[in-house]
């Protein structure tokens, strides 16, 4: 078995991992939230749900796929790639979280909106342009592209 198909493995492991966890404690923040809302505490049951459900969750899948990576290579240069990726989605986890705060107090915030939609766009990029350098680095690097068609049976 090569190289990248032992990588696609372990990483697809590993994000089941995730997934099941994020699943679990995504749950609890909901029915927590639910809670709130049953007893009259409609507010906190907002910054439940909409300021602590994605960011746990996208921390889970971002941890997880972190340690994947770091596994892989004990190269200076891949594994600081590697954290500036880390760094990179903890940092548009937090703006988005700001951001979901700002829309949540103040209500008519529509530029708000766009400022997300840009966010995510500005994230992509950024993700795709370290994800070539790994693979720069890396020769048997899983990128996001190999990882998704892997996840639909067409890894090589």
């Amino acid at each position: 078995m090569s190289e990248t198909k032992q990588r696609f493995n372990h990483m697809y492991a590993s994000g089941k991992r995730s997934t099941r966890l994020a699943i679990q404690v995504g749950l609890l923040i909901v029915f927590s939230g639910a809670l709130f809302y049953w007893n009259d505490y409609q507010r906190l049951a907002e910054m439940t749900w909409f300021i602590g459900l994605f960011p746990v969750t996208a921390c889970i899948k971002l941890v997880f796929r972190t340690n994947a990576l770091l596994t892989f290579n004990e190269s200076v240069r891949y594994r600081r790639l590697v954290w500036y990726e880390c760094a990179l989605g903890f940092g548009m986890i937090v703006l988005f979280t700001l951001l979901s705060m700002m829309i949540l107090f103040r209500e008519g915030y529509a530029s708000g909106l766009l400022l997300a939609c840009s966010l995510v766009l500005f994230g992509i990029v950024a993700s795709e342009s370290l994800d070539r350098k790994l693979k720069q680095v890396d020769a048997c690097h899983v990128t996001h592209r190999l990882y998704s068609r892997g996840k639909a049976g067409q890894v090589d």
